[in-house]
This record gives C-alpha cells, structure tokens and sequence, in this order.
C-alpha cells in the first residue's frame, strides 16, 4: 500500500512540474510571439527598445509613451486594459479620437493577448 501511494505521489508530482513547465513554456511563447508583432505594429513609433524613441516619434504630434513603464505611470489600470484601449481607440465604451493609429480591425484577440505578455515581460 505504501508503494502505491509512494508511486501515485511521485506521478503526480511529476504531472505538476511538467504541467509548471508547460506553462512557464507557453507563457515564453506568448511574449516571443509578442515581440514579433510588436516588431510589425510597435516598433516605428514606440522603437527598438519601446522607450518612445522610434524612427517616427519625433514626426508626431504626441510622444510616444514609453512601453517599459506601464506599470509605473497607472498602477490602477492593468496594462492588458490599456493595450486593448490603444489599439482599438475604445475608451469608456465611447469611440473617441485616438492618440495612435487604431489597429483592432488588423488585430486578432491572441496578437493582443501575445502583445500584453511582451508589454508585461519589459516591465521596469
């Protein structure tokens, strides 16, 4: 009886580390796969290293905001929350005019989701 419980917990000990590695795995993907899109929509206004500094922000009107420091200038807003109100240009339920260009009609759900994993991933 010992031994099968002794082999019961060691198979599901090993369930949970590979499920753990399955996820820390898929999480990685996302933010990889993130990176990639931000590479296409991101990149010009936001630059290389999403400070605000793109080949195109000194053309606009507004700065770009730097990206890395979401978290830091609202707390109190999730950065999934406002990487959805940016692209799509939504805000309080209202379509309003946006400070960016809107890319929710070019964007599916799962290239927002894997831009929020990157944008949470560059936290400082």
């Amino acid at each position: 009886m010992k031994t099968t419980t002794l082999v019961s917990t060691a198979l599901l000990l090993a369930f949970a580390v590979q499920g753990t590695a399955s996820a820390a795995s898929a999480k990685e993907e996302a933010i990889q796969k993130g990176y990639e899109h931000y590479k296409i929509f991101c990149i010009n206004c936001h630059g290389k290293n999403a400070d605000g500094k793109g080949p195109l922000a000194a053309t606009m009107k507004i700065t770009p905001a730097d990206l890395r420091l979401l978290k830091q200038s609202d707390p109190d807003t999730c950065i999934a929350e406002r990487v959805l109100k940016a692209v799509s240009g939504v805000h309080d339920g209202m379509q309003t005019k946006a400070d960016m260009p809107t890319f929710s009609g070019n964007l599916e759900s799962i290239t927002i989701y894997e831009l929020t994993q990157f944008l949470k991933a560059i936290q400082k």
